[in-house]
């Protein structure tokens, strides 16, 4: 994975981790649960999170007419997973206010 893409994945993750982004998304889920359409608010932005990036990668390749490489995709799941604890730390953070 070229530099650039890396930090763009890993920009896209900070800013999902931001103390105003996970609170507007904690709202969001937390009505989700309220009305029996999640079951996790924690694991649902958790996967949002893991979203935003695999979307940033497929915004990158397609605007550089490119496709995904699967050495790519495993080299984005390796990022998320160093920063997998961080990601769960920020989540439960926000949840415990």
């Amino acid at each position: 994975m070229e530099p650039a893409l890396r930090g763009i994945i890993e920009k896209v993750i900070d800013e999902e981790l931001s103390d105003d982004k996970l609170g507007s998304n904690h709202s969001v889920f937390n009505a989700f649960k309220d009305r029996g359409l999640i079951d996790s608010v924690s694991s649902a932005m958790f996967g949002r999170v893991y979203m935003r990036a695999y979307q940033a990668w497929l915004d990158y390749k397609a605007s550089h007419a490119e496709e995904p490489r699967p050495e790519e995709a495993v080299e984005l799941v390796r990022i998320f997973e160093t920063r997998a604890i961080e990601i769960k730390s920020k989540i439960t953070g926000i949840a415990s206010l």
